[in-house]
């Protein structure tokens, strides 16, 4: 009978417990996008003509 109470104990332990990650559950494939800036291309510098 200790056995029983032992593994009940056990298996509702470990229900509760679940992945002890708070907040709302997702799943690792869905990642939320990202917002990322476009960099602003440096202008191009004059250059000198060459004069013969």
């Amino acid at each position: 009978m200790k056995r029983y109470k032992l593994l009940l104990f056990l298996l509702l332990n470990m229900s509760l417990v679940a992945c002890g990650q708070p907040g709302p559950l997702y799943l690792p494939g869905q990642a939320a996008p990202i917002h990322v800036e476009p960099e602003v291309a440096p202008k191009p510098e004059a250059k000198p003509e060459k004069t013969k």
